[in-house]
């Protein structure tokens, strides 16, 4: 969603027309919108509040009554560690990327109480998840922000946020640049094989012009769906109760 309101919009939309179905955030609710992108560039006053409260909010929300589960993206990490750590060289990063204009919708300037937003971050760290399974048995999908965890993380069951990696800048499955350069269908050496019962992958974080294919050494794909916001259009993937898989891209006004 990266902070950005019409985002969401449109993703509930699609969602309305599946009755029923669950939700699945890939991570990076907060953030790098292109509200900040276009202020930046246009050397515009930056730290101007985006839509991270209302997404975060609305999100909550879902999740609260059962029908949406969150993943991490590097951007949560960021301001977990920021506003729940006190961690500053991440929270240069984050501000640098965004994280001004998410704190300023919840009226935080980066020093003393955080309020509202340390709740929301404390009901993230408690709720997010780094890796996540749906669909039925036998046809399976695995979702993660960024890279797949490797196949003895993935069995460990350890997928919460107190299970990211001791330098948490660093942790793969939220940071790593899965198929930076690749071109669609390349196969990747890199790219951890999927656990038994699983027959495909979902990922945010590496911002690609159209929906993008990438392929283990086993010839199992891993679906990059973070369309670039110049495109204003988002893509989703509908996991059907047989496991089968179908793209949407949607425009985004």
């Amino acid at each position: 969603m990266h902070g950005h309101a019409a985002r969401l919009d449109a993703a509930l939309k699609v969602a309305a027309k599946h009755p029923g179905a669950r939700l699945a955030f890939l991570g990076d609710l907060i953030d790098d919108s292109p509200r900040r992108r276009l202020a930046r560039k246009a050397k515009d006053a930056p730290g101007s509040p985006d839509d991270s409260r209302a997404i975060m909010q609305t999100v909550r929300h879902l999740a609260e009554m059962g029908r949406a589960e969150v993943l991490l993206g590097n951007h949560e990490v960021m301001a977990l560690a920021t506003v729940l750590d006190d961690h500053r060289p991440l929270m240069d990063v984050w501000w640098r990327v965004g994280g001004r204009e998410a704190a300023a919708s919840y009226a935080w300037q980066g020093k003393g109480e955080a309020g509202k937003l340390a709740d929301d971050l404390r009901w993230l760290r408690e709720r997010g998840r780094l890796w996540l399974t749906i669909g039925p048995p036998g046809a399976g999908v695995l979702l993660s922000h960024a890279t797949r965890p490797s196949l003895s993380r993935s069995l460990s069951g350890q997928d919460c946020a107190d299970n990211l990696t001791p330098s948490a800048a660093q942790d793969d499955v939220v940071w790593f640049p899965l198929g930076l350069g690749s071109g669609y269908g390349s196969r990747l050496r890199s790219l951890p094989l999927l656990g038994d019962g699983l027959i495909a992958s979902l990922h945010g974080h590496m911002e690609t012009p159209d929906l993008w294919t990438l392929l283990d050494t086993q010839d199992m794909p891993a679906y990059q769906l973070d369309l670039h916001p110049a495109q204003r259009r988002l893509a989703l993937m509908h996991v059907g109760d047989q496991g089968e898989l179908t793209a949407q891209v949607v425009r985004v006004d």
